[in-house]
């Protein structure tokens, strides 16, 4: 037998797929290299560094993981695969036992979504290549429902299906058999599992790439755009640096780019309806501030107008300014940055703990609904601050202000604010946003601006059932936004 020829055999050459050979069961053999190469360029082009902790779901015999087990940091990788014998010949003939005791990868041997819990991470990226295109629309639920749980806040699974016009009746596991599925029904699915779906410009030889992003995952760097290695280094060069990550911001010409049908569709809002606002200078100046303060781009663009526009408002208006849950300083770096905040003659009272939800002020409905847990990942992911110097130095550009540091209720005091024209609240949380609503009304004049940045928004109903009961209290209406924000302005009279 001549050498290529058994080097042929050995790697699967002329099988099928699902035959029982490590390279042959999970795909055509000719293309296991390919489909490694693409998974680990398209991971890295969207984030994906060696200090992160990577997912992949179904890793069979390690033909992706032979690359991200020795690229990523030590205990960093974790493979979930219901079939030990593939990975065991995965490390075999791909990886190595050396490899293998100084990368320290974690592997569950089950097909049952639930296993993920078993890890205990806040997982950056996941990964389920020609996983999803196996299985039934139960399982898929079963699966987003589970990696959602355990992703990072702005964390993001990528996976491929296979589009089609009706929906596979199939349930459970499908294998080697493929299902094809209607992309609106995978939407819905993510969107029940608090996920944003995405389809992915990225080439696959016979399935469709897909993202599934948490709610803080950044995306609009690539919005409309081709997906590309490029643009992804001039992201993190820019991140490396200590500059802002947003996109280049687009010069306004005269078919003005956020124009009416325009498709705008970030942080959980698609619309197709003017927003201009966009390109206004003064507006992506602030914005721009915002994103330095953060550190980040959410691409949070309406959500921010919304909040200019309040703050705008209420700059008219007799009465100082107050934010509670302030963490870097996003929103209100940015309107201090459009009113040209000391020429105003008012003070901005900036309230938070500066170190995450205070569990004592975690009410029941707060922890039914998963606040501890949502508090955790952002704490591990960066997200929320821990610690005063950076927002100290942020914020040192301006004089009227105060920053206020600990838990609400119990700095609630230390505003000596006697007229309030602004009120933000923004905890993640309803007990201490009760007790600054009611704490600050009777301070808030008639015409005063509160906005309620969590009323509508996924996954924080009990916020707004308490604030719904105060407004009834008050018999004061708030105005639900498609921001998932609320807002409420006090009426000239009121109870």
């Amino acid at each position: 037998m001549e050498a290529g020829q058994e080097d042929r055999e050995s790697l699967g050459g002329g099988l099928k797929p699902g035959d029982a050979h490590y390279r042959a069961y999970v795909g055509p053999p000719e293309d296991y290299d390919l489909i490694a190469a693409m998974t680990f360029n398209l991971l890295t082009t969207l984030g994906l560094r060696q200090h992160h902790a990577l997912l992949d779901i179904g890793c069979g015999s390690l033909r992706i993981g032979r690359l991200f087990i020795p690229y990523l940091n030590r205990g960093k990788y974790f493979g979930i695969e219901p079939n030990e014998w593939l990975v065991e010949e995965g490390i075999k003939r791909e990886l190595g036992e050396a490899l293998l005791k100084i990368k320290h990868p974690t592997f569950f041997f089950s097909d049952l979504p639930e296993t993920i819990a078993q890890a205990k991470v806040s997982f950056d990226f996941a990964v389920a290549q020609s996983i999803f295109s196996h299985c039934g629309l139960d399982l898929i639920k079963s699966w987003l429902s589970s990696i959602s749980r355990s992703l990072a806040e702005d964390g993001a699974l990528v996976a491929t299906f296979l589009p089609g016009e009706e929906d596979a009746p199939n349930k459970g596991w499908v294998y080697p058999e493929c299902v094809n599925y209607r992309p609106a029904t995978i939407r819905q699915l993510a969107a029940e599992a608090g996920l944003r779906f995405e389809l992915l410009d990225w080439k696959h030889p016979r399935q469709t790439w897909a993202l599934f992003a948490a709610p803080r995952f950044d995306s609009g760097w690539f919005k409309n755009k081709h997906l590309t290695w490029n643009a992804g280094l001039t992201k993190t060069l820019g991140k490396n640096k200590g500059e802002t990550t947003a996109s280049p911001t687009p010069i306004p010409s005269a078919n003005f780019s956020h124009a009416e049908g325009h498709v705008y569709d970030q942080d959980g809002l698609r619309s197709i309806h003017s927003h201009e606002f966009m390109d206004d200078p003064a507006f992506r100046r602030a914005y721009e501030r915002g994103v330095r303060a953060a550190g980040n781009d959410y691409r949070w663009h309406w959500r921010v107008h919304i909040g200019l526009w309040a703050a705008a408002c209420a700059a008219r208006l007799t009465g100082d300014f107050v934010e509670c849950g302030v963490n870097r300083g996003f929103l209100s770096s940015a309107i201090m940055d459009y009113l040209n905040w000391d020429s105003l003659g008012k003070h901005f009272y900036l309230l938070d703990t500066f170190r995450g939800l205070d569990e004592r002020f975690v009410s029941p409905a707060d922890r039914a609904s998963g606040a501890l847990e949502k508090n955790e990942k952002s704490l591990a992911s960066g997200f929320y601050i821990q610690g005063m110097e950076e927002v100290r130095a942020n914020f040192s550009q301006w004089r009227n202000l105060s920053l206020i540091e600990g838990s609400i209720p119990e700095t609630l005091p230390q505003v000596r604010a006697e007229k309030i024209a602004y009120l933000h609240l923004d905890m993640n949380c309803s007990a201490p946003e009760m007790a600054a609503v009611q704490f600050f009304w009777e301070r808030l004049i008639p015409g005063a601006f509160v906005l309620l940045d969590d009323y509508a928004y996924c996954g924080y109903l009990s916020q707004k059932l308490a604030m719904d009961q105060f407004a009834d209290e008050k018999s004061v209406k708030i105005v639900s936004l498609p921001t998932g924000q609320g807002l409420l302005i006090k009426p000239l009279e009121t109870r």
